[in-house]
């Protein structure tokens, strides 16, 4: 498990040259970096915030900061599409990483 981004393709460059089968590689990475390593097998998957979702809340969250619709003490916000998100203390908790793998990660380009 590598916990930078440049290091799962570095650690599935390892396992691939290693000729290795039994060992798969995960972390956190951006899905360009990682993309062939998926497609070949070598990493089933890697976690990462969806980008998209992420701008999304920051943008709400903002937006409800000017609008006085989000107070210091409220441990929620409602986010339009993301539904109900977490608010411990001063941090908008977007929730769990995003799961890449062979079927969406094609999906995306960063």
């Amino acid at each position: 498990m590598a916990i930078a981004a440049p290091a799962v393709p570095g650690a599935a460059e390892a396992v691939k040259q290693s000729g290795r089968t039994d060992v798969k590689v995960t972390g956190l990475s951006l899905p360009n970096m990682s993309k062939p390593y998926i497609k070949e097998g070598v990493a089933d998957s890697i976690v990462l915030w969806n980008t998209g979702d992420l701008g999304y809340l920051t943008v709400y969250t903002a937006n409800a900061l000017t609008r006085g619709e989000l107070k210091r003490g409220d441990n929620k916000i409602m986010a339009g599409r993301l539904g109900q998100i977490e608010v411990v203390d001063d941090e908008v908790r977007l929730g769990l990483p995003f799961i890449f793998n062979k079927e969406n990660i094609d999906q995306f380009n960063f």
